[in-house]
């Protein structure tokens, strides 16, 4: 009996901290929590999961890619963000604050781990902001579709926006015209600062910069204005290589090369909404892009290498494959909270006939088709149905193993939900 006491007062103890401090949570300064909970669910002509950004290689005559011969099944829950915003004293004059969110889609671990997306803190002044964390790169961005398409990784080939940690400085020359100037880490680094690439390897970050233009006079959708912005980036990546001359030496000797890119995009209100109703309003937005050497820009799938244009393996001279590319959005609102969006973009690689015969399984071109339309139940609560359609062509066929096609296509049917708080 006193053994049942015993362990009756432990589970009480245990508890009343919880009981205790149940909804006390604070800041020292004003903290709001955010963030949605996203599911969606859906069938795909080829076997991929929820996440697909290409389409896998098709069958070759007698040789079937079991990937490409039977679709499958996907739900997916790890979509779903969780967000803290802290605002803070002034500092020089501006007003501060900080942002951090993470979702659980566990791209560098195990399904359902919480990783970040954004950590950074932000100075407002009248004309000014300076950023500095990890969020969205400012040059070629256009967040349009944004909670919007249910494929999360659609669009991710043609540079559709990217985060990477940064300190920029954006400035407004007046109520038209502004400007942003920008230095980033030139590397992804999935891993944390676990990794280090070529882009590391080079001492230097990427310079991105960018000079926009709006106007009120189409009116807007949303929070969408006429606008158009011309950017860009420049930085560098180090080549390493072994240059031992005998068994027992070790050397090394690299080789410096420039990554570069160029975007326009835009936002055309059509028809504007009228007195805050988007019944009957039609917007038009996307971008166009040419890189070379993009890093991270267009996500791992799409990032193809440099290759040794020389022939000499002791003194290489690395080339890279050219990409050009983008996609465009039309929204068309039914009512006031139901709507359609129709997205293409387009992709592909300069890819010399050495380049591919080195690089066989490398992404040439790709070509992406969505339909998507939305029901905002209410302020929180978002459905939506969609259809997406992939083509990917490889450089050739694969370098091992069977050998499929060298190109592939797929369908994608889903259904989702959102629920923001």
């Amino acid at each position: 009996m006193i053994r049942y006491a015993f362990v009756l007062l432990s589970i009480i103890s245990l508890m009343l901290p919880t009981l205790t401090y149940a909804g006390s949570a604070t800041s020292r300064w004003d903290m709001t929590l955010g963030g949605f909970i996203k599911f969606d669910m859906g069938y795909s002509t080829q076997g991929q999961n929820a996440d697909y950004d290409k389409a896998q290689r098709g069958s070759n005559g007698l040789i079937e890619n079991r990937a490409d011969k039977y679709g499958s099944l996907f739900a997916a829950g790890g979509q779903s963000r969780l967000n803290w915003k802290v605002r803070g004293p002034g500092a020089w004059g501006a007003k501060t604050w900080g942002f951090v969110e993470g979702d659980f889609r566990g791209l560098s671990g195990d399904y359902g781990e919480f990783e970040l997306r954004h950590a950074f803190m932000q100075l407002d002044w009248a004309n000014d902001k300076l950023i500095i964390g990890h969020t969205w790169q400012n040059w070629a961005r256009n967040g349009t579709w944004s909670n919007y398409l249910l494929g999360f990784n659609m669009l991710s080939a043609f540079d559709r926006g990217s985060r990477n940690s940064q300190i920029t400085w954006m400035h407004d020359i007046d109520k038209n015209w502004g400007f942003s100037l920008g230095a980033f880490a030139p590397s992804k680094n999935t891993r944390g600062t676990r990794e280090i690439d070529s882009f590391l390897y080079s001492g230097y970050p990427f310079f991105e910069g960018e000079i926009k233009w709006t106007s009120d006079a189409c009116g807007k959708v949303r929070n969408l204005p006429l606008f158009f912005a011309v950017g860009g980036f420049y930085g560098w990546d180090r080549q390493i290589y072994d240059t031992s001359p005998a068994p027992d030496v070790l050397t090394y000797d690299d080789d410096l090369n420039a990554a570069w890119g160029v975007s326009l995009k835009g936002v055309i209100p059509i028809i504007p909404e009228r007195k805050g109703n988007k019944a009957g309003a039609l917007f038009v937005s996307g971008h166009i892009f040419a890189m070379q050497n993009p890093s991270w820009y267009l996500g791992s799938s799409f990032v193809n290498g440099a290759y040794n244009r020389s022939g000499d393996d002791f003194n290489p001279r690395y080339a890279y494959p050219r990409v050009f590319g983008g996609w465009g959005q039309i929204t068309y609102y039914f009512t006031d909270n139901v709507h359609i969006s129709g997205w293409y973009g387009n992709m592909a690689y300069t890819m010399s006939n050495r380049y591919k015969e080195r690089n066989p399984n490398a992404i040439q071109s790709e070509t992406q088709y969505a339909v998507n339309l939305s029901y905002d139940v209410n302020n929180a609560m978002r459905l939506g149905v969609e259809w997406d359609y992939i083509y990917t062509k490889y450089a050739g066929y694969p370098a091992t193993g069977p050998q499929y096609d060298k190109d592939g296509n797929m369908h994608a049917f889903r259904v989702g939900a959102w629920y923001f708080f």
